[in-house]
């Protein structure tokens, strides 16, 4: 069964007198182990794309359905738990809180779930170590570079084995070098532990690492091409 499955996705934005179409009509499913990539010039779509798969945002028509539940059936405590539960979320900007270490950070989620402290504890640790931040765990986010602040974020995504990984424009705030490592590291995370990725990206090296790219022009898939 399919991870995501996406029908008819049409998200619409009123501005001022105008209405813009940031999605018109989009079917898409990711299987269980993808690896793939939206792409496309600013405004194609994308960030709205993930932003509802990631029940972040509703759509004006159209469904998507998530481990099969519908998004738009569930109340909002409903897609809050899914949230929690069965998706990690990676942004560009970081999103860590800035007064716990990077242990906490990973942390965070676990607590949320309400994880006992012990089994938290192991987790978090393979995680760390997972990501290449092992002996970082008590540093906060101002006494880490900007790749490994992303690496932190990165756990924080994958500490409660979600589902799925969204990351929007991951490695955009990143050096090349920095970014390289990041995506070979979530490549790993991908081929050994078969964490699904979804990426929104427009970085050539996130796209070359891809297994599956999905174009997307004035908010419909113009290209679907799987490698």
């Amino acid at each position: 069964m399919s991870i995501v499955s996406v029908r008819n996705l049409t998200r619409e934005y009123p501005q001022g007198t105008h209405t813009v179409h940031a999605l018109r009509g989009v079917d898409l499913d990711i299987e269980p182990g993808e690896f793939t990539v939206l792409m496309g010039p600013s405004g194609s779509g994308k960030t709205t794309l993930l932003n509802l798969i990631g029940a972040l945002d509703e759509p004006t028509a159209g469904t998507v359905t998530i481990d099969g539940r519908e998004l738009s059936a569930m109340s909002s405590g409903e897609r809050s738990d899914l949230r929690l539960e069965r998706l990690g979320f990676v942004f560009q900007s970081y999103n860590l809180i800035p007064v716990l270490s990077a242990f906490e950070n990973a942390e965070f989620v676990l607590m949320l779930r309400g994880m006992g402290k012990s089994e938290r504890t192991q987790r978090v640790m393979e995680t760390l170590h997972a990501v290449g931040l092992e002996g970082m765990e008590d540093r906060r986010p101002n006494q880490l570079s900007g790749g490994q602040q992303q690496r932190v974020a990165v756990a924080r995504a994958i500490a409660g084995k979600p589902a799925l990984v969204l990351a929007d424009e991951p490695t955009a705030n990143l050096d090349s070098k920095t970014s390289g490592e990041l995506i070979e590291l979530m490549k790993a995370l991908n081929e050994q532990h078969g964490v699904t990725f979804l990426f929104a990206t427009h970085d050539p090296s996130v796209m070359a690492a891809a297994k599956r790219v999905v174009r997307l022009v004035d908010g419909k898939i113009d290209e679907d091409l799987r490698r």
